[in-house]
Parts: C-alpha cells; structure tokens; sequence
C-alpha cells in the first residue's frame, strides 16, 4: 500500500502492521510531519518496476512507481518506460502527540514530574488568626476582670481606677467583698424597751475578721414562741440597724466591731424568744 505525505507530498510503502500500531498516525522522513497514513492512502499502478543496472536495487527503502505516460499513437516501437521514483525514506510509528507546548518541554527534561511531586501549596495567612485570638483573648479577659472585679480591686487596690472605668462601660459597679464566712455575730440581746411601752430593743455586735473592708451585712431576726417555732420574721438592712451618719461606701474595717441598736415592733405578737442571723442578698 502507498501513502502520500500532505505536506511535502512524498511517497511512501506502508504496511498494514504499521497501520495498525498506531491506528494509521505515521510520521513523514523528509519534513517529519506527522499525518494520517490512512486519509491519504493512494491506488498503486500495476507498472513493473525494474531494477537499475548501475546500481543494486534497494533493499530497506520503500519506492512507489508513477504511471508512465506513453504516445501509442505517435510512436511505432512498443516500449514500456519505467520511471523509477527516488527511495522514500521508511516510515517509523508516530509517538504519542503532546498535549500542551509545556509538557513537551517537560518531555525533553526526563519526564513530567509534576504528578509524581505537585508544586507547594502557598503558606497560609496566619495574621488573622493572631488577630482573631488576640481579640478574643482580650474579650475573655475583660470578662474575667468583669465577673472578680471585686476580688480584684482587694488584691490589687490600685487597679480599682481601672475597674471602675470597665464597669461603667459594661453597666457594673466595683463594691466591697461579701464574704459572710468571715463575718460574725459576737454578742446579741432581745429585750423590751423602757421607754416605750409593748417595743422590743435588739442589740449586737458583729465583727468583720477578713483583712479587708466588707459590706455591712443585713439581719434576719426571727421571734420564736414556747417551742421554739418562728411566729414573726423581720429583716433589717444595715440602714435600719446603723446610725444615720455610717459611712456605708467605707463597709466593715478588717478585724472591726460594729455595735448596733434598733427598735423592733412585735404587735400583737407574745415571743418568747428570737434568732438572729446576718446574710448578703
């Protein structure tokens, strides 16, 4: 069989094996193009081919004869004119065509490596994640201040500017402690007033034994009958128990007594004894 080149338009004997290792894609070996030996298959002549006498005829290069062109009519000696068409060279199994200019570059290197190691991905941004946690760290901290800013403006009093300046911000006030562990009930006394008849006189002591300033606390007095069971409660703030000049800002001194007197009303209430607790609201 014969295959023409299209681009330089030479001649060619392929076979059907070589038609068939690469589905007819052969490469032409005078301009190597590369072509579909199938597309341009031609019809063979059925000239003889003769060998030249000056020289061995060939035995690896394909030839393709041409039609003679003979004037039967003009000429009286029959001759058969044989053209012998120079040797084409032999056609060799086209490779697989590159996909892209880069991968053949690749090719030409030793190979596309960039399966076998892909390219780095870009390192990622890391400043807003610092920014993000800084923010949120300070976020938990003004909280943290928020909810000890008591205990904190104790351990720390000059930090107590600060937190008053937080605090009205976030809608707080920074007050004394409330620890009613360390306050305590030294003495008590229930007993009726002199000076004014069917009145009861309540007297205490309470100590503050932090070595801090606290908040005055408030009591609880609790009239109890013969057996001891509550007949009448009355809660007292520390403006009903305190003279009317206590600086109540300044709280408790650490390890002061505070003395208290107050008035209680029972009524109609006959109370045999009482009980007195203190607490923080």
């Amino acid at each position: 069989m014969l295959t023409r080149c299209p681009a330089c338009e030479t001649h060619f004997r392929v076979t059907a094996e070589q038609l068939k290792a690469r589905a007819g894609r052969v490469r032409c070996g005078e301009c190597q193009h590369l072509f579909n030996a199938l597309d341009s298959l031609i019809e063979e002549s059925m000239a003889v081919a003769a060998p030249l006498a000056s020289e061995p005829p060939p035995t690896s290069l394909a030839i393709t004869l041409v039609d003679m062109e003979q004037d039967v009519a003009a000429s009286s000696e029959a001759t058969t004119a044989e053209v012998a068409v120079p040797p084409a060279p032999i056609l060799e199994p086209a490779p697989e065509p590159a996909e892209a200019p880069e991968a053949a570059a690749a090719d030409s290197d030793g190979g596309d490596w960039s399966e076998t190691f892909p390219q780095p991905l870009p390192p990622p941004r890391r400043w807003p994640w610092a920014i993000g946690s800084a923010v949120a760290l300070a976020a938990l901290g003004m909280q943290a201040a928020l909810a000890f800013r008591v205990e904190l403006a104790v351990l720390m009093p000059e930090a107590r500017p600060a937190l008053v300046a937080l605090c009205e911000i976030g809608d707080c006030k920074v007050g004394l402690p409330t620890k009613v562990a360390l306050v305590g009930i030294e003495a008590s006394d229930l007993y009726p007033d002199s000076g004014h008849a069917g009145r009861l006189t309540l007297t205490a002591t309470l100590k503050n034994r932090a070595p801090f300033a606290q908040q005055f606390p408030h009591l609880e007095l609790t009239l109890t009958d013969i057996a001891d069971k509550a007949i009448a409660r009355k809660v007292m703030a520390p403006e009903d128990y305190l003279p009317p000049k206590t600086s109540f800002a300044e709280g408790m001194r650490p390890g002061a007594d505070i003395t208290l007197a107050a008035g209680v009303d029972p009524g109609e209430i006959k109370a045999s004894g009482y009980r007195l607790y203190l607490f923080y609201p």
